[in-house]
């Protein structure tokens, strides 16, 4: 026996000890991986050594040695948040994290920490590097992948009722089958006279400023007649319809020209052949130019019972303040403004590897691309063989702490044993030097 195999056993059961004690630190990490050591064997082998004997080798080895410290990148436990900037990554890949927001610029580093926070310029930035991504212009991903920014001070724009890509008003109601029918001839329409109609109610809509103007609908029962517009395949039954002339005002203002008629047959259904369509026109005006839309009554009935409205929903909106960021599974970033838009703002790439051990640690849950690495791959989240993103949550560290405790004691146990052969060693060469 020798000094060198316990020398050696020593310092791998030291190293053994510092990752594990590592390891143990870590325990609380977000994102960490934990590490294990893999050791091998030592031999000191010459020709002159080999066996004269065939089949026979007498040589003892000389020690051990620390191979390598190996990550482990299993998937962390997955905890839940307050904090709608905390993204946790179930599944494989790793965020583009640069040092710079100068697109490709600075440091390039990949982490599984999804600590974000927002930097006073609006990057979405973790210990001081900038999460990577694409910017997002009306919902699609344009220019190159860059730091993800958003503007914390713009307003949310505004959008008018009826502009491309928003609706008009849906309005549906139920008006009484009993009311009261007003002769016209009798009680011309008025506004302001409650008795020559019989129902009225308001609905806002926004003009492209996004100030909100209020149109005003006033329904009144006529004389049940027969509709001269009805096709003759039309069964008898269906022609003793009840007629509603409906006027309207915008912003109190009442809309010149004959009445819009709505009508019902006698199972209380609109009937195919009614108008139940208002048109607002364009306003052109500077103080409160709006596109035209349309109030669509389709879907009301006429029953018994007082009149309601079971659905009013107007498109556009008004211009709104930023109020924070979400994230969705697929990874896109929302900025969310007080009139209750969520704008899609960007999107986060992921990135893997065809050999993640060979990612190089660097600290602050950061890894450094190296060739060992092999090839990279980048998709979206939740797409191309890569994890989804959990909003509002945290990858907790990998590390079992009660597995790593158990580990130190053997560790410890391999340390003092190694210690011991030394000393064994030191006794035997004492025995030598005090023969006689």
């Amino acid at each position: 026996m020798g000094f060198q195999q316990g020398l050696s056993g020593l310092s791998a059961a030291s190293k053994q000890l510092d990752v594990i004690g590592n390891n143990i630190a870590n325990g609380s990490t977000i994102g960490f991986k934990g590490s294990r050591v893999e050791f091998g064997d030592l031999y000191a082998r010459s020709l002159a050594s080999a066996s004269t004997q065939a089949g026979t080798n007498t040589q003892a080895g000389v020690g051990v040695q620390v191979l390598a410290v190996s990550q482990q990148f299993q998937q962390g436990n997955i905890t839940t948040t307050n904090n709608p900037l905390d993204m946790a990554i179930s599944g494989n890949g790793f965020y583009r994290l640069t040092s710079e927001n100068t697109g490709n610029g600075g440091i390039e580093a990949f982490s599984r920490n999804g600590e974000f926070k927002l930097d006073k310029e609006g990057y979405i930035v973790n210990n001081g590097y900038y999460l990577n991504g694409y910017q997002m212009v009306n919902g699609v991903k344009t220019g190159a992948e860059q730091p993800l920014q958003v503007s914390t001070i713009n307003s949310g724009i505004a959008k008018a009722t009826g502009a491309v890509g928003e609706r008009g008003i849906d309005w549906s109601f139920n008006l009484n089958g009993g009311a009261a029918v007003i002769d016209p001839a009798v009680k011309p329409f008025d506004p302001l006279d409650a008795s020559t109609y019989s129902y009225t109610s308001g609905a806002k809509f926004y003009d492209n400023y996004g100030n909100v103007h209020t149109v005003s609908v006033y329904f009144a029962r006529r004389a049940s007649t027969t509709d001269p517009v009805v096709p003759a395949t039309v069964p008898p039954s269906t022609l003793d319809v009840n007629n509603w002339d409906v006027y309207h005002s915008v912003d109190g203002t009442l809309v010149a020209g004959a009445p819009t008629q709505v009508k019902f047959d006698q199972s209380g259904q609109l009937t195919a052949w009614s108008d139940n369509i208002i048109t607002i026109a364009a306003d052109t005006s500077a103080a409160s130019a709006h596109p035209a839309f349309d109030i669509d009554f389709t879907n009301s009935t006429q029953y018994s019972g007082d009149y309601s409205v079971s659905r009013q929903v107007a498109g556009g909106y008004p211009a709104g303040k930023f109020t924070g960021i979400g994230a969705d599974s697929a990874g896109v970033i929302y900025a969310n403004y007080t009139n209750g838009v969520t704008e899609p703002i960007g999107q986060i790439t992921l990135y893997n590897f065809s050999n993640i051990q060979g990612l190089v640690p660097n600290g602050n849950n950061r890894w450094l691309y190296s060739s060992d690495a092999g090839a990279r791959s980048m998709a979206d989240p939740n797409s191309g063989g890569m994890g989804y993103i959990k909003p509002s949550a945290l990858e907790e560290s990998n590390v079992d702490t009660t597995t790593e405790l158990v580990n130190m004691i053997v560790a410890q146990r391999y340390y003092q044993a190694n210690a011991q052969t030394i000393k064994t060693q030191d006794t035997i060469m004492q025995t030598l030097l005090n023969l006689r």
